[in-house]
């Protein structure tokens, strides 16, 4: 498989990320404390075919509702050429002291397209993701990968920017309502991502270090019964090599579900 780190990206990526950058800059000019890349391109397993461009981008102000809109629109236009986008936006202040949730002003990734095209048509009127901050649990997970891996492509440096996460509210951020896991949650494109994400959650509390969902996955393919391999095998072909039509047994994939939320949850 052709992973790719942000020194190997493809060159549409590379252009994608730069007009990124720009959109901050324009939109928050001195007030940009600095963008940060985590995800898949801070962990050298970015697939151009499936992989998000993941963003977190820091202010010294308030972003207001308008700004909010204007970014959005901005990033609507680049979204998918080519990657898909994931992002968010913190207030330098609601990081330090920490705070968890963490107050996020802006976010955006492919759950919220349709939404944020209704508000900028007029469908849609009033919207907590752009009236207001609102309590991230994600974004400990994101902070504490930025903090292991993640690559400053302006401003100031990780160190000088991002606190330490507590361990308790970086586990919470990631096994949360893990009970209720569900390997077929959103789009049906991501069924495979959420068979993997499942086992790199497990394979953290074993590990103490986030890994990227292809190395989560291979750990998973280790650390379970050889009857659920095949699963996993499945979910890496389908989700890195685009392979359709994986036969996947429901009994198996509950048991699997079961078998890891109870290892998380120990």
């Amino acid at each position: 498989m052709d992973f790719r780190g942000y020194d190997t990206l493809p060159q549409a990526v590379k252009e994608q990320i730069e007009r990124l950058k720009k959109i901050w800059m324009k939109h928050l000019g001195d007030s940009l404390v600095g963008i940060y890349i985590h995800g898949s391109i801070a962990l050298d397993c970015f697939i151009e075919e499936n992989s998000d461009v993941d963003l977190l981008i820091i202010s010294d102000r308030r972003i207001e509702r308008e700004e909010r809109l204007a970014i959005a629109k901005d990033i609507l236009e680049n979204d998918r050429k080519p990657s898909p986008l994931e992002m968010s936006a913190i207030r330098l202040e609601d990081m330090h002291p920490w705070k968890y949730p963490t107050p996020c002003q802006f976010h955006y990734s492919d759950y919220w397209t349709k939404h944020y095209k209704e508000l900028l048509n007029g469908t849609i009127q009033e919207s907590f993701i752009v009236d207001e901050d609102f309590g991230d649990e994600d974004i400990a997970c994101h902070v504490k990968l930025t903090n292991q891996s993640g690559i400053c492509i302006y401003g100031k440096p990780i160190a000088e920017v991002f606190p330490v996460v507590p361990e308790e509210d970086f586990w919470k951020s990631i096994s949360n309502d893990i009970e209720d896991y569900d390997f077929h949650a959103y789009d049906a494109r991501y069924f495979a991502s959420n068979i993997l994400i499942l086992g790199r959650i497990l394979s953290y509390k074993v590990e103490k270090r986030i890994l990227s969902k292809y190395e989560g996955g291979v750990w998973m393919r280790e650390h379970v019964a050889e009857q659920y391999r095949y699963i996993v095998d499945h979910a890496l072909r389908e989700w890195y090599r685009g392979e359709k039509g994986l036969e996947y047994n429901q009994e198996d994939m509950e048991e699997l579900r079961k078998v890891l939320i109870k290892e998380i949850q120990e």
